[in-house]
């Protein structure tokens, strides 16, 4: 694993995989529901190596997960992820008002913007 993510003090998500490029990481994600004492592998984990997992603010079960080869979503807490974006992103952090911020490699930078679907988001280079 190298990402964590609590939603509260019993509920949390890890991602992570091998980070070799296109090697498939059936055991890349998983799910806490006692404060991290056990984890249980997810039943859709991500595809490949993920190295940067956060919560949706406001939500019990939304949360993305990124890496060098996209980025995923869950909507059943962690359980089972869809990819929806195969840009490069090293890390995520979602804000109060839902808008959630990708960044990556040489100043990538992107915004899921709240009401649009996955997918569709606005992106610069810095």
């Amino acid at each position: 694993m190298f990402a964590l993510a609590f939603r509260d003090a019993r509920h949390g998500l890890a991602v992570g995989g091998d980070f070799e490029p296109g090697a498939r990481s059936p055991d890349a994600s998983a799910t806490s529901g006692d404060g991290g004492a056990a984890w249980k592998p997810s039943r859709r984990p991500v595809p490949e190596y993920r190295s940067g997992v956060s919560w949706l603010p406001g939500t019990r079960h939304a949360a993305l997960a990124v890496g060098p080869t996209g980025s995923d979503l869950t909507l059943d807490g962690g359980r089972s992820w869809r990819t929806f974006d195969k840009g490069s992103y090293d890390t995520v952090d979602c804000a109060p008002d839902l808008g959630c911020w990708a960044a990556g490699k040489q100043g990538r930078i992107a915004r899921l913007e709240p009401g649009h679907p996955p997918g569709r988001r606005s992106s610069a280079g810095g």
